[in-house]
């Protein structure tokens, strides 16, 4: 499907574009020059929040003075490097502007200067067109504060700016236009995000209108997946809004909110509100993302199944990158709903107090607490007061590990956590792992030895210091040993290296099974398989706790009618593309292909499986907690009575062993 953004004049008149027509405000990118003095003020007046984050900009690699870029004639052959050059002329464009230090001015012009020398082509490499969106779309920040330097000259200002019309301009609208060729809704919604936003830049920059309203057009009414409507398509009571991306993962999350945050200031200081577009969806978004990453009870979120045209299905919100605190998106957000505009949004806010001072970022500038506090009242640093001692911490045992988890309640202040450890109950504690960057109530203490009890104690850390001590809690982790009663571990077809399995009661029946080479599906299997003997309808269940990533793995559960590698088989398996793709497979009879019906492209460990069986009948589920269940497929094979269940491994690599932990491991019959 070819999206058909263009020619711009027909969606003019068709009224999808608003009604821009005033001079370009400069500087007008994500700071006018009314923001500019405001930090510049309480900068040198030494006001807090804006010193603290000043002095943290000053310590940044990036914002050095003697900074040198590495300029290529295709801006394509690292869009990072390229993006990390876009940022150390935004960073010194500040310095020079709140301090005074022409050497940063220098430097920014230096780096401006080198890379429209350099760029001679549209940009070509991995991700392009697309994700190109982000430096194109930092250079053209970065270029639109310069500008007021005295010291850049004309025909270098010009020279960048035909740089963006030239050779970045094509490829930012090629990709918004046509998707590469593809189904449109394939490319995630930052993928557009950072095309739009570079658009509405590069459109300020270079006194473009055209640009600047494909930009906000898209925005508005885009059929990709960055346009806020699709960004955010499903709304929910307490003004939350599920992002697009947050059944994948929560940093791409993130990294949308920031980057469509970003246009939408852009547009603001040019006098447009897309920030309130859509009875405030980026809001919305912004809060329900937030939320995510406060580390609720995920129960306690939303979620709507979400599924695109390349069949990216995900049933439940994302793990993956849960509770980190390293986006710095949120000062922006909080400061311009709330403090400006008087709008609720507490799940922003506390995100952005947590994370007060903002550092930066490799796709965002950062620094918001510098840029986009508005009045220190609102803002205070630090932020909060000693947070309370946490509660409700259980220790649990495992192989060779102890897990600890702990409550965080509604308005949780802690930014991190203290963990200390004894082996006596009344202590002394040490302390054995500390962080400030993740509001996630858990930890998983590898460094045991088996046999001997710990004692452990949690204390909460934010800005303002470090709380007192929880409750403690204990637990004994526990070698395994040999396979219970019942169950066997032997390898199916050609399985490359001899495999093993181990086992222990600890954590709900604890397996650890090591292979190297095989495969799953096809007509013939090669794997190792640790299982038992079933009679009758049963359901088998468990949780991979952890995979080693050789690349290729692929690991679950397995029904099987025989150890023939041609047998009748069931799987419900985690493996394929970046070893995240849960499918359930069938082999319907004796050296038939293995059918497959894909569940969750996005599957983080750890994740539930299950298998039931009813007669010829076999349905897989995953969980993300092992209570809501979601199907993934199900199939009908002329099982016999009598087979074979349990757990399959493989790393289809014969020279890396892959060693899976599944634990929660139960049989139960349903009939016999």
């Amino acid at each position: 499907m070819k999206l058909k953004l263009l020619p711009v004049l027909a969606l003019v008149l068709s009224g999808a574009f608003s009604s821009f027509a005033q001079p370009f405000v400069h500087p007008g990118g994500l700071h006018t020059r009314a923001d500019l003095e405001r930090m510049k003020t309480n900068v040198l007046a030494g006001n807090h929040p804006w010193i603290d984050d000043w002095n943290k900009l000053l310590a940044d690699r990036q914002a050095q003075s003697n900074y040198m870029p590495a300029p290529q004639a295709n801006m394509g052959v690292s869009r990072q490097r390229a993006d990390a050059d876009a940022h150390a002329a935004y960073f010194n464009a500040l310095r020079w502007y709140i301090s005074g230090d022409t050497n940063c001015a220098e430097c920014a012009v230096r780096i401006c200067n080198a890379w429209s020398a350099s760029v001679n082509q549209v940009p070509t490499g991995q991700d392009m067109p697309g994700l190109i969106g982000i430096p194109i779309f930092d250079f053209a920040l970065a270029g639109e504060q310069l500008r007021i330097y005295p010291g850049w000259r004309p025909e270098d200002f010009n020279r960048f700016t035909n740089m963006m019309a030239q050779y970045l301009y094509p490829i930012c609208h090629g990709f918004l236009e046509n998707h590469n060729g593809r189904c449109i809704s394939t490319y995630w919604a930052n993928w557009d995000a950072c095309n739009i936003g570079a658009l509405i830049a590069m459109g300020v920059l270079c006194d473009n209108t055209n640009y600047y309203r494909e930009g906000v057009g898209y925005y508005k009414h885009g059929a990709g997946m960055g346009a806020i409507s699709n960004a955010v398509p499903y709304l929910y009571f307490g003004n939350l809004g599920q992002w697009q991306e947050s059944g994948r993962d929560q940093e791409h999350a993130q990294l949308g909110v920031g980057l469509l945050g970003s246009a939408c200031q852009v547009a603001w200081n040019q006098g447009e509100d897309l920030f309130g577009f859509a009875n405030n969806r980026l809001l919305a978004g912004a809060e329900y993302v937030a939320m995510c990453n406060l580390s609720y009870p995920i129960s306690s979120i939303p979620y709507t199944f979400y599924d695109n045209c390349s069949d990216a299905r995900q049933s439940y919100l994302s793990i993956n990158g849960l509770g980190r605190l390293d986006r710095p998106v949120w000062e922006l957000i909080y400061n311009h709903y709330t403090v400006l505009r008087g709008l609720p949004a507490p799940y922003a806010k506390a995100m952005a107090q947590l994370m007060r001072p903002e550092r930066g970022n490799g796709d965002h500038f950062g620094y918001g607490t510098l840029t986009f506090t508005l009045n220190a009242a609102a803002s205070p640093y630090p932020p909060f007061s000693v947070p309370p001692a946490p509660s409700g911490l259980a220790a649990t045992p495992g192989v060779s590990q102890v897990f600890l988890n702990w409550v965080r309640f509604a308005g949780d202040t802690a930014q991190g956590y203290v963990v200390r450890r004894s082996t006596n109950s009344n202590g002394p504690f040490q302390d054995i792992a500390s962080w400030t960057n993740h509001s996630a109530p858990q930890y998983t203490d590898r460094s045991v030895v088996n046999g001997v009890t710990y004692y452990y104690v949690i204390a909460a850390i934010n800005q303002a210091g470090t709380s007192g001590d929880s409750a403690p809690a204990s637990a004994t982790p526990a070698a395994a040993g040999a396979l219970p009663a019942g169950w066997l571990h032997l390898g199916i077809g050609s399985k490359g290296m001899p495999g093993s399995a181990d086992y222990s009661e600890v954590s709900g029946n604890t397996f650890i099974v090591k292979i190297a080479g095989g495969n799953i599906g096809g007509v013939a299997d090669a794997l190792g398989f640790t299982h038992q003997e079933v009679t009758g309808d049963f359901v088998i269940s468990g949780r991979l706790l952890n995979v080693d990533e050789t690349g290729k793995e692929k690991v679950g559960l397995m029904v099987r009618e025989s150890l023939a590698p041609e047998a009748r088989a069931v799987a419900l398996t985690l493996g394929e593309v970046g070893a995240r793709q849960c499918r359930f497979g069938t082999r319907t009879g004796a050296a038939a292909a293995m059918t497959w019906q894909q569940g969750d492209d996005y599957t983080w460990v750890p994740v539930w499986f299950k298998i039931q069986r009813a007669g010829n009948a076999f349905t897989g589920y995953q969980s993300i907690d092992g209570v809501n269940w979601f199907k993934v497929g199900s199939s009908t094979a002329p099982f016999a009575n009598h087979c074979l269940v349990g757990l399959a491994v493989t790393a289809q690599n014969k020279d890396a062993f892959n060693t899976t932990v599944f634990d929660h491991v139960t049989t139960d019959y349903l009939s016999k």
